[in-house]
């Protein structure tokens, strides 16, 4: 096992109580999770590696879900595992029932949205775009001709836009993203997968920004005593500090991800025999 444990502990000992669990999920993030970071958003592939193996362990827990800041019909098509519960732009929308339900208390940023979008797009560096995720914007700059540059010029522009429509204003690993005013985020999801599927353990699994509120979350239901929650966290170069933070273990990019899939299915596998 190529994992590291930033609090000190082994691997082992965190993760053996996992197998005890009577009802275990997983919940995991897509992009530069089970997806490498690429140039362009829409290029974005699951490995499939991943997922077969998400697919595959299905038959041996409670729950297999992806919590995604991109719209949960997009993540569905591009993750491609049948019966996968989706949660889509940080947690406003979930898909049930063949289709995206928006929060109720979302849908009425919806003009603001709008509006913020056009004034984004007219104010857009070369290389970057806006992608408009219905619940959310995001910002994207990884194809500016020198994308530091482009998020020092464009960071007042997109805190203006924010501010001037009442929504607020995220930064994430080459984007920067607009979400209405809700106490709604990935950490939110997580805590409510947790509650509705009534998980006894879980495990979450993310490498950006958003995803800490996910990692934080789970490491908060472990010390309430709640649920037996890990908070896997994804390295790669430019992984931000909170991800570092957060994390009961971080594991090393995707194929740490796929590693670690392949070893809690043999787990799952051989203490069910």
């Amino acid at each position: 096992m190529d994992w590291q444990t930033p609090g000190g502990q082994t691997v082992q000992n965190l993760l053996r109580p996992l197998l005890d669990q009577p009802r275990l999920g997983l919940v995991t993030d897509m992009d530069g999770t089970i997806s490498p970071i690429v140039t362009d958003p829409d290029a974005a592939q699951v490995t499939p590696r991943a997922r077969a193996l998400l697919n595959a362990l299905r038959a041996h827990l409670a729950l297999v879900a992806v919590i995604s800041g991109r719209a949960a019909a997009d993540v569905r098509e591009r993750v491609g595992v049948p019966g996968l519960v989706v949660a889509g732009n940080h947690g406003l929308e979930f898909w049930a029932n063949g289709a995206a339900h928006l929060a109720p208390e979302a849908a009425a940023y919806r003009p603001a949205l709008e509006a913020a979008r056009d004034a984004l797009r007219a104010a857009l560096l070369p290389g970057m775009q806006v992608e408009d995720k219905g619940a959310t914007l995001s910002v994207h700059y990884r194809r500016a001709p020198d994308p530091a540059a482009a998020a020092s010029a464009f960071e007042p522009v997109a805190q203006a836009v924010a501010g001037a429509h009442g929504l607020r204003l995220f930064h994430g690993r080459m984007i920067f993203e607009l979400r209405p005013p809700l106490d709604i985020d990935k950490g939110a999801a997580f805590r409510r997968l947790v509650h509705d599927y009534a998980l006894n353990g879980a495990i979450y699994l993310g490498d950006d920004t958003t995803d800490a509120d996910a990692l934080r979350a789970a490491r908060d239901l472990r010390a309430a005593g709640t649920c037996y929650a890990l908070a896997l966290g994804v390295e790669s170069g430019d992984t931000p500090p909170s991800v570092l933070a957060a994390s009961d273990v971080l594991l090393p990019g995707v194929a740490g991800v796929e590693d670690f899939l392949a070893w809690l299915l043999n787990a799952l596998s051989a203490s069910s025999t």
